[in-house]
């Protein structure tokens, strides 16, 4: 059977893309992209190897990132992987 790909919850969706336009907004276009791509690339990795990262609440797993302030939650079964929130890392994200 083959990998199901890696999807993204609507609110992590919506969370990448507040990200990147408050770094347009508040820094400048070339930091936003790099955010962008910073996220992206935990995406790749958490596609590729999902268990590396450590355990989250309530049957997450949490890639936090170094270059910007943000964890890239997410849960894996048995078949997929989904992201489900990409936040500042002092948020609680369960109460977000």
């Amino acid at each position: 059977m083959a990998k199901k790909p890696l999807e993204w919850s609507k609110r992590a969706a919506n969370d990448l893309a507040s990200i990147i336009r408050f770094y347009a907004e508040t820094a400048s276009p070339s930091i936003a992209a790099m955010a962008r791509e910073t996220i992206l690339k935990a995406a790749h990795r958490i596609d590729t190897d999902a268990v590396i990262h450590r355990e989250g609440k309530r049957g997450t797993r949490e890639c936090v990132l170094k270059k910007f302030p943000y964890i890239v939650i997410y849960r894996i079964d048995s078949d997929s992987r989904k992201i489900v929130r990409v936040l500042h890392q002092s948020r609680d994200y369960f109460n977000t």
